[in-house]
């Protein structure tokens, strides 16, 4: 990663409308970066969405797309997702925590 620290000018480059700023000099990497974090968050969307799917055919035996989009998840399905998100991270993004600064 390239920081300018003398001035704090982080990310290296913004073109002004905050939606694509360059946090490497390669402004490839950026792109890498970014298809990886939307990989990542699709992967994890489809989990869910398959948890749900599962438990409503164990529980009702027939599931439409109606009722997946209208299922609301328990306290403890919530408390457990966050924690499966959390798990989910680390194991896609770990390799980042290992890199060094």
């Amino acid at each position: 990663m390239v920081e300018d620290k003398k001035s704090n000018n982080w990310p290296v480059n913004d073109p002004g409308d905050g939606r694509n700023p360059v946090y490497f000099e390669n402004p490839m990497i950026d792109a890498l970066v970014t298809v990886t974090m939307e990989l990542g968050a699709a992967q994890w969307v489809q989990q869910e969405r398959l948890r749900i799917i599962e438990k409503l055919l164990t529980e009702k035996g027939v599931v439409t797309t109606e009722m997946i989009e209208k299922y609301v998840s328990s306290e403890d399905e919530r408390q457990a997702a966050r924690k499966n998100r959390d798990a989910h991270v680390t194991r896609l993004y770990g390799a980042f925590t290992k890199l060094q600064s």
